[in-house]
């Protein structure tokens, strides 16, 4: 990526709360959003293509008709003066300026998303507080179940990586909130749950043993509900939240079915060393440039695995890049970008990731003595075009490991043209996922609602 161009944002940040007033256009090739509130001086900012939707700007300066906010971790200004139609100013990022001309509008056309449910429900939405345990942890959620005499079949929502809110808000989608909409108008109750550090939920960063942990309290709340039929009280997990939802499955006999949504059904490891390759690939790099990449990552990757959980690996994942360089012909190099200082600290900026307790546990993460224990009903799912957990290996794993298990109860289906959101995609880009309108496949939707009446 050249110097001058904008840079890849992979973290999402979502604010809610201020009034609506958008303006859009074009930033260089890529679209941009503007929302803006003068008197409660607050902005946020859109670029889809990039995978930024509704990043809040911290301490944005209105003077005037002017806003001017500075974006330090991104080393960029955002600049220009506000109209009743039009914002006219400047991007500038990394000694490089991009003119900006937004035009006002009612709603971001990237933004239409006509599977989000809206009110009135036909069903009952519940907000609801419950704690762990030792009470160390408060989690906040919403408990939607059918009007009319239950107990009801009963659904606890498990986020993928990162911490999520209880809609698994991502790229201007909220996919749980269009799946409990879903299931609750056919018969089923479901729970989401803000992820730790998040919404109404305390507590900090773990691992995905720990985040088990606080989908069995989730689990033992429920049981609590008169709503809910004890006897009927399974887990839907997406992504790292179909490899949790079997690890705490193992440690209650109060779960009695899963539904896996582009789960774990190899290592950590693994998965990631072939997410990293298939994206590259879907953007056209050429075999040798991965390979390259490939063994770059296997080499640092080597060294978290083989490392206790506890401790700081930074110096050892920077001795084993220091080899790694050595070892390389000047060719590769030039062509990886690592001859120039500069070019070097895009993988040592990544060490502070690597050396975190989580990244750490996934890596060193083998779905297949879990799975192997698993006898309960299992719906594993995947898409076809899903490049961050590929369908095929994965789903094999699966399949392996509830064999194992000598599990008689269990369905493996890959999806066809579904991404990892579940979206039925077009470029089938990890950059498609905020520029498709769909959230969430209605096939998709139609696959899980048939199996779960089936329980």
């Amino acid at each position: 990526m050249k110097k001058h161009s904008l840079l890849l944002f992979s973290l999402l940040i979502s604010v809610s709360g201020f009034s609506q007033t958008y303006y859009e256009g074009i930033l260089g090739t890529l679209k941009f959003g503007l929302k803006t509130d003068a008197q409660k001086q607050q902005a946020a900012i859109y670029i889809p293509e990039q995978g930024l939707f509704e990043y809040a700007l911290k301490a944005p300066i209105f003077r005037n008709d002017s806003l001017i906010a500075d974006l330090k971790e991104f080393n960029s200004v955002l600049s220009g003066k506000l109209d009743a139609e039009t914002f006219t100013g400047q991007w500038k990022q990394n000694g490089f300026s991009s003119a900006l001309k937004l035009t006002k509008v009612e709603t971001l056309s990237f933004l239409k998303r006509p599977q989000q449910p809206q009110a009135p429900f036909p069903y009952v939405v519940e907000n609801v507080k419950f704690t762990n345990d030792n009470q160390s942890i408060s989690f906040g959620g919403t408990l939607t179940f059918p009007n009319g005499k239950g107990p009801f079949t009963t659904i606890v929502l498990i986020t993928g990586s990162g911490q999520q809110d209880r809609d698994e808000t991502l790229f201007g989608h909220k996919s749980f909130w269009v799946i409990a909409d879903h299931l609750s108008r056919n018969g089923f109750a479901v729970l989401r749950v803000d992820d730790r550090g998040v919404g109404e939920t305390t507590g900090t960063v773990s691992t995905s043993v720990d985040y088990a942990q606080d989908v069995l309290a989730a689990v033992k709340y429920l049981k609590n509900r008169k709503e809910v039929n004890r006897k009927k009280l399974g887990l839907i997990g997406h992504s790292e939240g179909g490899m949790i939802a079997p690890m705490a499955a193992l440690q209650t006999k109060d779960v009695v079915f899963i539904i896996s949504l582009a789960g774990l059904g190899i290592g950590g490891k693994e998965l990631l060393l072939q997410q990293s390759d298939d994206i590259l690939k879907k953007s056209g790099t050429n075999e040798t440039y991965r390979s390259h990449v490939r063994s770059l990552n296997e080499t640092l990757y080597n060294v978290a695995e083989r490392l206790p959980l506890e401790g700081d690996i930074k110096d050892s994942l920077q001795l084993a890049f220091d080899n790694w360089l050595k070892a390389q012909p000047d060719a590769v190099l030039g062509q990886m970008g690592y001859k120039s200082e500069q070019g070097r600290k895009g993988i040592t900026g990544q060490f502070g990731v690597i050396n975190s307790k989580w990244y750490r546990y996934f890596l060193k993460y083998d779905p297949q003595p879990i799975l192997s224990q698993i006898k309960i009903p299992v719906l594993a799912l995947n898409g076809s075009k899903d490049l961050q957990v590929a369908s095929k290996p994965n789903l094999a794993g699966f399949e392996k490991g509830l064999t194992a298990a000598g599990n008689k109860h269990f369905k493996i289906l890959e999806l066809p043209d579904l991404n990892h959101l579940f979206q039925k995609c077009q470029k089938c880009t990890v950059a498609e996922y905020g520029m498709l309108e769909e959230t969430f496949s209605p096939e998709a939707l139609g696959v899980m609602t048939a199996w779960l009446k089936e329980r």
